[in-house]
Parts: C-alpha cells; sequence; structure tokens
C-alpha cells in the first residue's frame, strides 16, 4: 500500500513537468490550414457575412408598399337626441381611408438601389475574405523568416559560446588576454540581444495570427512553408502576370464594389428626383350621418404638390455622390495597376538577386565553421574574427529578407490577380 502511495504522489509531482512541455508546444501552421482557420473562425469574414444578411433584409422591405392609414371618428353626445355615444341610426360614424402609391420610380427607384447596395455588400464580402487571406499569408511568411533570422542568431551565438568557454579556460591560466575574451563576451552579448528582439517581434506577429485567425488560445505558432516550393510558385507567378499586360480590372470584386456603389448612386439620385413630383394618395370615407345625407360614401384623391419644397438640395447631393463615385473606381483603377507594379518589380528583383547565388548559404555555413576553427587555431586575430562574423550574419540576413519580401509580394499578387477567398471555399 506504501508503494502504490508513493508512486501515485511521485506520478502527480511528475505530471507538471510531463505536461508543461506539452502545453508549450508550437502549433506548425501552414497556408492550407490558415485558410481553413479562417473561413471556419475569423471574426471580420463573419460580420462581412452578416452585412450580406442585412443588405437582403433591406432588400426585402424596401419591395413592400406602405401600408393604409385608417382614421375613424365618432360622436360622444349627439346633439339632436342629446344622447351620449350613440349607436342607434341617428348616431354619428366617420371612418376614413388613405393609400399612398408612387409615381415616376418613386418606389422602383429603391429597389433597384438596395439590389445594388446587396450586389455591393457581396463583393465587400469577396474583398473582405481575400485582404484577410493576403494578409494571413503575408503575416505568416513574415513569421517564417524572423524564425529563420533567429536561427542564424542561434547559430552564431552557438559558437559564440563555446569560444567564450575556451577563451575563459585560457585566460584564467594566462595565456589569452582578459580584453580578448571581454570582447567575446560583448559579442555575445549584443548576439543575444539581436535574437530577443527578433523574437519579440515574432511574438507580434504570432499574436496578430492568432488574432486574424480567431485562434482562442496562446499557443505558440511555427510557421510551416515549404520554402523551395514557394519560391518556384513565386516564380511562375511573376512570369505569367509580367507576359500578361491586359488587366481584367473588371472581374476584381474591388471594381464590382465601386461599381455597385455607382450604380446604387445612380439610383439615388434618380430617387430624389422623383420625390420632386407630387405625393399621390388614394382616399375613401364613409360617413353615416353626414351633412349630405344617411350613409354617405365618397373617394377621393390627395396630391401634396412640391411648390415650396422641389428636393432641389438633396438632388445635388446626389448627384455630387454620382461624381464622386466614378472617381472612386477611376482611383481603385490606378491604385491597383501600380500596386501590380510594385509587386511585379519587388518579386523580379528579388528572385534574381537570390538567383545569382544561389550556392551562397552553403557557403556562408562552411565560412562560419572555417572562421572559428581558425580563430580557435589563432589563424585569424580577433578583429579578422568578429568581421567574418558581422559578414556572415549580415549577408544571411539579407538573404532571409529578400526572400520575405519576394514572398510576401507573390502573395499580394497572387491575392488580387490570382484568386482570392472564394476561389478556396
Amino acid at each position: 500500500m506504501k508503494t502504490i502511495k508513493l508512486s501515485f504522489i511521485r506520478f502527480w509531482l511528475l505530471l507538471p513537468a510531463v505536461s508543461m512541455p506539452l502545453l508549450m508546444q508550437a502549433q506548425k501552421l501552414s497556408f492550407r490550414q490558415a485558410d481553413s482557420l479562417l473561413v471556419m473562425h475569423s471574426h471580420d469574414l463573419r460580420s462581412a457575412r452578416l452585412d450580406v444578411v442585412a443588405a437582403e433584409g433591406q432588400l426585402a422591405q424596401s419591395r413592400r408598399y406602405d401600408n393604409p392609414t385608417v382614421s375613424m371618428m365618432y360622436n360622444v353626445r349627439n346633439p339632436n337626441n342629446r344622447r351620449w355615444f350613440d349607436a342607434g341610426r341617428d348616431g354619428e360614424l366617420d371612418v376614413q381611408v388613405s393609400q399612398s402609391f408612387a409615381i415616376g420610380g418613386q418606389h422602383a427607384e429603391q429597389v433597384r438601389q438596395n439590389d445594388a447596395l446587396l450586389q455591393a455588400s457581396k463583393s465587400q464580402l469577396r474583398v473582405t475574405g481575400r485582404d484577410l487571406l493576403t494578409q494571413a499569408h503575408t503575416t505568416l511568411v513574415d513569421l517564417y523568416y524572423q524564425q529563420r533570422q533567429a536561427e542564424v542568431y542561434d547559430l552564431e551565438i552557438a559558437s559564440a559560446e563555446k569560444i567564450l568557454a575556451a577563451y575563459k579556460e585560457q585566460s584564467a591560466k594566462g595565456n589569452i588576454a582578459e580584453m580578448e575574451t571581454q570582447r567575446i563576451a560583448t559579442m555575445l552579448y549584443q548576439l543575444r540581444k539581436s535574437r530577443a528582439d527578433l523574437l519579440i517581434g515574432a511574438e507580434g506577429l504570432q499574436s496578430q495570427l492568432r488574432l486574424l485567425l480567431g485562434l482562442n488560445n496562446t499557443m505558440p505558432v511555427t510557421a510551416d512553408i515549404d520554402e523551395a516550393v514557394a519560391l518556384d510558385e513565386a516564380s511562375r507567378l511573376y512570369l505569367s502576370l509580367q507576359g500578361d499586360q491586359q488587366m481584367a480590372f473588371d472581374t476584381l470584386p474591388e471594381l464590382r464594389l465601386l461599381n455597385s456603389q455607382a450604380d446604387a448612386a445612380r439610383h439615388a439620385l434618380k430617387w430624389q428626383r422623383s420625390q420632386a413630383l407630387p405625393q399621390l394618395a388614394v382616399q375613401g370615407e364613409y360617413d353615416k350621418n353626414g351633412s349630405i345625407g344617411h350613409n354617405f360614401y365618397a373617394v377621393g384623391l390627395s396630391i401634396a404638390v412640391p411648390l415650396w419644397n422641389s428636393n432641389r438640395g438633396n438632388i445635388r447631393s446626389a448627384q455630387a455622390a454620382v461624381e464622386q463615385a466614378a472617381i472612386a473606381v477611376d482611383r481603385q483603377r490606378l491604385a491597383l495597376t501600380q500596386q501590380r507594379q510594385a509587386d511585379l518589380a519587388t518579386v523580379g528583383q528579388y528572385l534574381r538577386q537570390l538567383g545569382q547565388s544561389s550556392t551562397l548559404d552553403a557557403d556562408l555555413s562552411t565560412m562560419l565553421q572555417a572562421a572559428e576553427q581558425q580563430f580557435m587555431n589563432r589563424h585569424i586575430s580577433l578583429v579578422e574574427f568578429v568581421d567574418l562574423y558581422a559578414n556572415y550574419r549580415d549577408t544571411m540576413l539579407a538573404r532571409l529578407d529578400a526572400k520575405s519580401q519576394a514572398l510576401q509580394a507573390a502573395e499580394r499578387l497572387k491575392g488580387v490577380w490570382g484568386g482570392g477567398l472564394e476561389a478556396r471555399e
């Protein structure tokens, strides 16, 4: 029994040590997994879908006509027989019914405007999904290369720690000057500080991804990207878009959104003009004991004549909105053209730069190992050693940054010109 109790206690004491690595285990996230999480959990995407539902409701409501107005009056005290609330033949009851009706597009233009706004909300949903997708991919690329840059520092730190340990041992024996040991120690401190800054930036990117994808946890995220495949896809996308100078703007959801908004603005202008027309209503009346006679029935027409208010101010405002919508379409076309050209230039420049130095990564790794060995054997000076380390680090970080910039630009191009979220759903 004591053995069982001791084993049970040992199990509970060891449980935190076993479970802690599991809790801190990083979650690997690929592009495909990010897409799935975005579709299922993104708050912005869910809100955009509800905007479509609201626009559908607004369109359905605009198709309804105004309800009729019914008014009824009952004589409180009959002045002829002095009866209160006389329900007999001589009692007075007056019932009036009024039903307004639209002319000149007063109803139809509102329906057309809301239909255009519904199409705009659907295009906005596509834009939102595509932009969120692009943002998730570019953030994932940025995270991947920040983590890769931290690995560069890891290699240097491991090498510097080994050298520092050896130098401290030799310095204690008086074989090496204390100044050289301190120089290695300060270099190691600077490397650790730079690595910590990178990891802090990577943590910010992880938080951004968790918020973007609706991940309700604080588990560390590790970007899972096949670099060779991604760079190959970026190269093929660049060649495809570079050779295709005819940009299909009309198929882009941004332009569909703005065109629908412009269409809605034109219908809003027509509706404002229709409000300058008379407001009409059909009327009917029943008077039980009116001045004309018993059981009086009448029909009529009510007209609100626009003498003092012809709605000119609202018409002028709607006309300005139409012109602004046309300006927004032209501006968006220009912005898309310029962004496409800038991203193509970024992808092309960095891919050419990386292609010209395809074996540089392996050469630099070999150089780092050789520099460490030569310095330990005192074949190169401390200044030369520090310079070689700095050269290795700067070059490796520059290459990783070039890959990051190229892939992020390629993701923006793919999002706009290669299909957005709706192509993946």
